[in-house]
C-alpha cells in the first residue's frame, strides 16, 4: 500500500508542476530590437561627423598685393567673396550635421546606453557612472547608470 501512495502523490505532485505557470522573468542576454534599431539610427546620423571638430575660418587679410589692376582686384573680390560663402556652406552643412546627430541622441533611452555599456571593463561599471557624449559645440549629452557588472 505503501508503493501505491508513493506514487499517487508522485502522479499529483507531477500535475501540479506541468500545469502551474511558470512566471518568473526572462533573462535576456542580446540587446532588445528597440535599442539596436536606435543605436542604428545614430550611428546613421552622427556616422558622417568629423572626429575632430570644424577648423575655424580663415582671417580675412588680403593677401595679394596693393599694385595690382583693377581687372585683377575686381577678380580677386570675386573669388573672396565666393570663397566665403563656399565656407559659410561649408560651415552650416556641418551645423546640420551636428543638429541631425544631436536630434536622434536625443531619442536614445538611457536603459539602452546602460545596458551595452555594462559589458565594459568593471573600472568602468561602478556605481553611478555618467557617460558623457558631446557633439561639437552643438549638443552634450549625460547617460547615467548605476552600477551593473554582467557575469
Amino acid at each position: 500500500m505503501t508503493k501505491v501512495a508513493i506514487i499517487a502523490i508522485l502522479c499529483l505532485f507531477s500535475l501540479f508542476t506541468v500545469a502551474m505557470p511558470n512566471n518568473l522573468p526572462r533573462v535576456s542576454t542580446s540587446p532588445r530590437p528597440l535599442c539596436a534599431s536606435q543605436f542604428n539610427i545614430v550611428n546613421y546620423a552622427c556616422g558622417g561627423l568629423p572626429l575632430s571638430p570644424f577648423s575655424p575660418p580663415p582671417s580675412g587679410r588680403n593677401t595679394h598685393s596693393s599694385s595690382s589692376s583693377s581687372h585683377s582686384s575686381r577678380s580677386s573680390h570675386s573669388r573672396r567673396s565666393s570663397s566665403r560663402r563656399h565656407r559659410r556652406r561649408h560651415r552650416q552643412r556641418g551645423e546640420d550635421r551636428q543638429d541631425y546627430c544631436c536630434q536622434w541622441l536625443r531619442q536614445v533611452d538611457n536603459e539602452c546606453v546602460c545596458d551595452v555599456l555594462a559589458h565594459l571593463p568593471p573600472f568602468l561599471s561602478r556605481p553611478n557612472h555618467h557617460y558623457t557624449i558631446t557633439v561639437g559645440d552643438t549638443c552634450t549629452f549625460r547617460f547615467p547608470c548605476g552600477g551593473r557588472l554582467v557575469p
